[in-house]
């Protein structure tokens, strides 16, 4: 009787462990939703600041790219605004990111520039992934 008693409770602990983890990967999964003065919604993905470049939006989490995988330049971030409606402008959500006009944008060795580029701030490389086409 004892050993089944053990063996109950070591299911319900395993289980209890699994919900857990399965619980901690979907809420770290999920991602949110804001609206924009314009009531466009607007992916939010902790998103340190975002631009555009060939029609298509990049987001800037945080990322790092080591300055020896950086392969060339492809572009600027021309101006600074409050809603991305053309090329070459960004949008800031965090004051830890000090950006600058004429920002350069680099592609990343063996990274398609289509889904992953990079920005220079203070000789730092920031990794950008696409995260939505331009309207």
């Amino acid at each position: 009787m004892k050993m089944i008693n053990n063996r109950k409770y070591y299911l319900r602990a395993l289980s209890t462990v699994i919900g857990i983890i399965v619980l901690t990967f979907v809420v770290s999964c999920s991602t949110t939703t804001t609206k924009s003065e314009a009531g466009e919604s607007i992916p939010n993905y902790d998103s340190l600041l975002q631009f555009s470049f060939k029609d298509r939006i990049y987001s800037i989490e945080g990322n790092i790219t080591p300055a020896e995988k950086i392969k060339k330049e492809i572009g600027e971030i021309k101006e600074i605004v409050d809603d991305i409606k053309e090329n070459g402008q960004a949008k800031v959500f965090n004051s830890k990111i000090d950006l600058l006009d004429r920002i350069k944008i680099f592609t990343i060795q063996d990274l398609d520039q289509d889904t992953v580029v990079a920005i220079k701030i203070n000789d730092i490389y920031y990794t950008a992934f696409f995260l939505a086409k331009l309207d």
